[in-house]
């Protein structure tokens, strides 16, 4: 065989192989996983997300929940999932902002582990009281736990937990906490009168809202929200909630930049759309898009805001 012929053999073999190497992202099913359980707020944005990417990907997108460890199992398994985008997760201050100050010996590091992919939205995250109770401020909310010398807070995710420690470090409240698997088990709860009080998000207590079984008397904040503008602020009374409540999608460390980049494309193109920006809102959710690299440096400042709340509320890693 001669040198050319064998050389047009090899070129012919190496073109063929080509388009399968070079196929462009994405080429397969991509899997969101959640941290949270089947109709949390996390949950319902993933699953909406899911659908309107689908189309902008061209490629199916599952979600899978992982529940239980105040969201460290769903996180940790996205820090080692293979880092090819694939494999993508919902951050939030409950995964990143909080982990690190309340669990010893955490699995993933929070801030290094993660590839920022992009910014969604910031959570409204609400007090919640049983209806039946007539409570119908934080006022009044703080009169009836003093009358009683203590009470119970559920929390099914750590930003509520973090909340309701800070809410009763300001209003020198002495309740007791009690942990579920997530928010809708405490709500379930605080619906039937086993807890007095819940912080959590929008989302999760929609259900419970509308069926009136319970009552959002505040937002979690130090200023008043622009999706839920004629509820107060906790802060208007007990002033001190500085830190946020955020959510991103996330990828592993270490996934391509050219793939992030389609990826943000994606999730921006899905969030201008005004259908996602309505629901979004009805959720209680204010829609923030972001670059990777303004994601990495809210992840970061909240990181070190939510320490500084955790630790001044004496929240001890457990």
């Amino acid at each position: 065989m001669s040198v050319r012929i064998f050389a047009v053999i090899l070129l012919f073999a190496l073109s063929s192989l080509s388009p399968a190497r070079a196929q462009p992202f994405p080429n397969q099913p991509i899997k969101i996983i959640v941290a949270f359980g089947p109709g949390s707020g996390g949950d319902l944005l993933a699953r909406m997300l899911a659908n309107q990417l689908q189309p902008e990907l061209g490629t199916p997108i599952v979600v899978e929940n992982r529940v239980g460890a105040l969201g460290q199992i769903a996180t940790t398994a996205l820090a080692r999932a293979k880092p090819d985008g694939y494999t993508l997760g919902m951050g939030s201050s409950s995964t990143h902002s909080t982990s690190q100050f309340l669990t010893k010996n955490l699995p993933y590091d929070p801030l290094a582990d993660f590839s920022a992919v992009g910014g969604l939205n910031s959570y409204t995250f609400i007090l919640l009281v049983n209806a039946e109770s007539g409570i119908t401020t934080p006022e009044q909310l703080v009169t009836a736990m003093k009358r009683k010398n203590g009470g119970f807070t559920g929390y099914g995710n750590a930003s509520g937990r973090v909340g309701a420690a800070h809410f009763k470090k300001l209003a020198g409240l002495n309740t007791s906490e009690i942990a579920y698997k997530s928010s809708p088990d405490a709500l379930v709860d605080l619906s039937a009168g086993r807890v007095d009080y819940v912080f959590t998000d929008v989302g999760s207590s929609k259900s419970f809202v509308e069926s009136g079984k319970l009552r959002p008397i505040a937002v979690m904040s130090d200023s008043r929200s622009s999706v839920l503008p004629n509820l107060p602020a906790i802060g208007e009374t007990y002033p001190g909630f500085n830190f946020d409540n955020w959510g991103g999608l996330m990828a592993p460390k270490g996934t391509p930049i050219e793939v992030i980049q389609v990826l943000n494309s994606a999730l921006r193109r899905v969030l201008d759309k005004p259908d996602v920006k309505a629901r979004m809102t009805a959720m209680g959710l204010e829609v923030k898009p972001s670059s990777p690299d303004e994601l990495t440096e809210l992840v970061r400042k909240q990181h070190k805001a939510w320490g500084d709340a955790i630790l001044g509320a004496g929240i001890e890693p457990q």
